[in-house]
């Protein structure tokens, strides 16, 4: 399916499964044409909107797109969905390491951490499961390791 069909079909589904399914499908459209400045811009509110660790997931995915289309809108909606709930965003990162690993270089090229201990010490201190907190660990210290590679 081309990009745009795809786009058209998420921005008129309001079912959750719908929705899953075809951000899936952004993954595998063909991206040969550009989509025009608006429906850009339709895109980026649709997969800012995400609410789940499973559509985190989907969006941390589609970084790795098989054409390597869009990256770089694809990094500016990874980190927003990073400032918007960094919780669901390191809970969908741990959940899917494979696509959660691509997108650590994205945190490190952007320079996005000023202080990154400072970061995961903000996001320890909000937290009390020992769950959450531990994938808190995880994700800093593999952000960490991608710093010093």
């Amino acid at each position: 399916m081309e990009l745009k069909q795809v786009t058209e079909l998420l921005l008129t589904t309001d079912k959750y499964d719908e929705r899953l399914d075809l951000m899936e499908e952004l993954y595998w459209a063909e991206y040969d044409k550009e989509l025009p400045e608006n429906e850009i811009d339709d895109l980026w509110t649709t997969l800012i909107n995400s609410t789940s660790k499973e559509e985190f997931i989907a969006v941390q995915k589609l970084y790795s797109n098989p054409e390597g289309a869009m990256l770089d809108f694809y990094e500016r909606v990874i980190l927003s969905l990073y400032e918007k709930d960094p919780f669901i965003f390191i809970d969908a990162f741990t959940e899917s390491p494979d696509d959660g690993n691509n997108v650590l270089y994205i945190f490190r090229n952007r320079g996005f951490f000023e202080d990154f201990e400072s970061e995961r010490d903000a996001l320890l201190k909000s937290n009390e499961n020992n769950e959450t907190r531990d994938k808190i660990e995880l994700f800093f210290k593999l952000y960490d390791s991608v710093c010093h590679t």
